[in-house]
């Protein structure tokens, strides 16, 4: 059964909401949809990596509980590791 998840942005004072989010079969979908999303918007944003220091995208469940956190001022993620 498909479960639905957000990805919000946040530094811990600030969230930017995903409204809308992904239905995905389960977490490990929504991983790689997640490191995508991370490879996308640094791709798409030219800001230095330092104005993301603090920075975070949190895998957040249809509960609202966050089931994962990524950094966003670290290296990029590799999408193939196991978690």
């Amino acid at each position: 059964m498909p479960s639905r998840y957000y990805f919000n942005l946040t530094d811990d004072d600030e969230v930017i909401r995903d409204e809308e989010g992904i239905e995905v079969p389960d977490l490990r979908t929504a991983l790689i949809h997640a490191f995508e999303a991370i490879e996308e918007l640094r791709k798409e944003d030219a800001s230095p990596m330092s104005e993301w220091q603090g920075w975070s995208l949190e895998v957040v469940d249809s509960s609202g509980n966050v089931v994962h956190r990524l950094p966003l001022d670290g290296a990029a993620p590799n999408k193939n590791s196991r978690h």
